[in-house]
């Protein structure tokens, strides 16, 4: 299994070593790529997720000094493209169908299975132009993974919200890869 993973600038994204870990580790991962919007990077460099992957992290082509490249580069022979964390600015991209990220272009350009893991505070999570937009990616194909409970800095306490967690994530992610329609519950806030 190929997989790419696009990273968007949510504060999830503080934990996505650990996930880009557990991918690695799968028997059925053969290869995983990453795309990071420019927001990502200030929480995660891109210099560190190539050090723990060994290969070149992709941020958008016009932020970064180096040969150009293109999203259909990046979604050759690609079986799953996970978004993870998913932050409610490029849920609103990619609903509408906006291309201004590598990201969202890639996800537009994709024509296989979506998943997006979602990663915001428990308010954003319940506002009702993130479910709207979750809906719609929803309606378009995509699957939204569903959240977990962590800390929240911004309130202080445990709350839904966070990245899905990984055992929950994996079984998901095979089943879309080998074509099939997991049954996952809609992600309630």
């Amino acid at each position: 299994m190929r997989i790419l993973v696009g990273i968007s600038g949510s504060i999830g994204v503080l934990g996505i070593h650990a996930y880009l870990a557990h991918l690695k580790s799968e028997p059925e991962v053969e290869e995983i790529r990453i795309a990071m919007t420019p927001t990502a990077t200030r929480f995660v460099s891109s210099q560190a997720l190539e050090a723990l992957l060994r290969q070149r992290i992709y941020v958008d082509p016009w932020s970064e000094p180096g040969p150009m490249y293109s999203p259909p580069e990046l979604l050759k022979d690609i079986n799953l493209y996970l978004i993870a964390p998913a932050s409610a600015t490029t849920l609103s991209r990619c609903a509408s169908g906006s291309a201004e990220t590598l990201l969202s272009h890639c996800y537009l350009s994709y024509t296989g299975p979506v998943a997006f893991a979602p990663a915001m505070s428990e308010e954003m999570w319940g506002h009702h132009a993130v479910r709207r937009n979750m809906s719609r990616l929803q309606e378009d194909g995509a699957t939204i993974l569903p959240p977990g409970v962590g800390f929240s800095a911004a309130a202080g306490k445990l709350q839904k919200g966070s990245l899905c967690p990984y055992p929950t994530m994996w079984p998901i992610l095979k089943s879309l890869a080998a074509g099939a329609r997991p049954d996952t519950p809609p992600a309630a806030h």
